[in-house]
């Protein structure tokens, strides 16, 4: 008889001390028509994913990134300085690799 091995769950849970804790769909956690319509100019005026520029590589952006993760502060959160250009791909791996790994400085938000 063949035994099967438990995955762990892909699924992240939100914890309850999280800025996106009971902020149900992404117009409640900032990213509306407002957002939407910066994003589209954003991208219009930066169409390269910047991760693939810095390898060498010509990939079309289709996700505006926080550098610093704004976590809910709406002031960095509208700080276009603070928005860079990614592909999908880049975005959910690299980008979701270095914000995991912590002790990064330039990923945390500052202290108000």
């Amino acid at each position: 008889m063949v035994s099967l091995t438990r995955l762990k769950p892909r699924l992240a849970t939100i914890s309850t001390d999280s800025w996106r804790a009971g902020k149900e769909g992404s117009t409640a956690r900032g990213y509306g028509y407002r957002w939407q319509q910066a994003r589209e100019r954003f991208l219009r005026a930066n169409p390269l994913c910047c991760y693939c520029e810095r390898k060498g590589e010509i990939t079309r952006a289709t996700v505006v990134d926080h550098r610093v993760p704004h976590k809910g502060i709406e002031s960095l959160f509208w700080d276009e300085t603070n928005w860079q250009p990614m592909c999908k791909p880049c975005h959910d791996g690299e980008k979701a690799m270095e914000e995991r790994g912590g002790g990064i400085e330039s990923l945390q938000p500052p202290r108000l």
